[in-house]
């Protein structure tokens, strides 16, 4: 029984880590443009390699579209000015 409950965290790890999907999908759009969802559909068909089902973005960007802001990556942060550049002042 022991051997058992031991190997509950194992089994949960790979049952969760099998049902993961990975990245999620972007969100495409076009900047400055009235487009339609048949738009949007007829060049990702156009973009996807036939074989891998893995869409080309540079294809995408070349047809005009933009990825969303949200999905590109984590924001940068700014530098704390608190901490860079510590001179002493005059007083």
């Amino acid at each position: 029984m022991k051997g058992l409950i031991a190997l509950l965290p194992i089994a949960l790890l790979v049952v969760t880590s099998g049902c993961s999907e990975g990245p999620p999908d972007k969100q495409w759009y076009k900047p400055n443009s009235n487009y339609t969802a048949a738009d949007f559909e007829h060049d990702r068909v156009a973009c996807t390699d036939k074989k891998t089902k893995v869409l080309d973005e540079g294809c995408m960007k070349d047809r005009g579209w933009d990825a969303l802001g949200g999905d590109i990556g984590p924001a940068v942060k700014a530098p704390d000015p608190s901490t860079s550049g510590k001179v002493k002042g005059k007083y």
